[in-house]
């Protein structure tokens, strides 16, 4: 099985196999997001909408909780952090975020996440959303967002899946020879 389909079978059950981030799917997700913070204090707000990310995950996925080993309120700034940038940078630099999603794959692959991971995610934020947002997010915002979670799914998951297949490679070269009795 080769890694385009092997990273094919880990993909979250709401996935949009050809995600389209359309120009009006973009302004969506843009304009929601921005949104959530119209109320004033964004940083503030940011902090609010993460740690709301995260206690769901948690409770989707308690088996990740041990991945985080740094104060979450820490986690939950880089989160918002990279969130926006990604938002702000969509229609901008699309190279810059393939870029910044394959080094985030990578990261995180480090940190221990796993494939089977990204559905939790996935759900965890579309429920963060939806609970920032209450009645604003309508079925538009929310297949504007999940096509672009789609979108970062299809690019974080084939470098996390190649890496696994590196490593069992280094694994299997790395294994002393068993001796075979004659």
């Amino acid at each position: 099985m080769t890694v385009a389909s092997r990273w094919e079978s880990y993909v979250p059950e709401f996935y949009v196999a050809s995600p389209e981030m359309t120009a009006e799917r973009v302004a969506l997700v843009k304009s929601s997001w921005e949104s959530i913070f119209a109320e004033g204090g964004k940083e503030a707000l940011l902090q609010s909408f993460a740690e709301s990310f995260y206690a769901k995950l948690f409770e989707l996925a308690p088996m990740v909780r041990p991945l985080f080993k740094a104060d979450i309120r820490s986690q939950a700034r880089k989160l918002g952090f990279l969130l926006s940038t990604a938002v702000d940078i969509l229609d901008k630099d699309v190279d810059g975020l393939v870029a910044t999603l394959q080094a985030l794959a990578r990261r995180h692959h480090q940190y221990g996440a796993r494939p089977e991971h990204y559905g939790a995610v996935g759900l965890a934020l579309v429920w963060a959303l939806q609970t920032a947002l209450g009645e604003r997010f309508d079925g538009e915002i929310r297949t504007s967002w999940v096509h672009l979670y789609s979108t970062i799914v299809s690019v974080m998951l084939p470098v996390t899946v190649s890496m696994i297949d590196e490593e069992q490679k280094v694994k299997i070269v790395n294994e002393p020879a068993v001796p075979v009795d004659t």
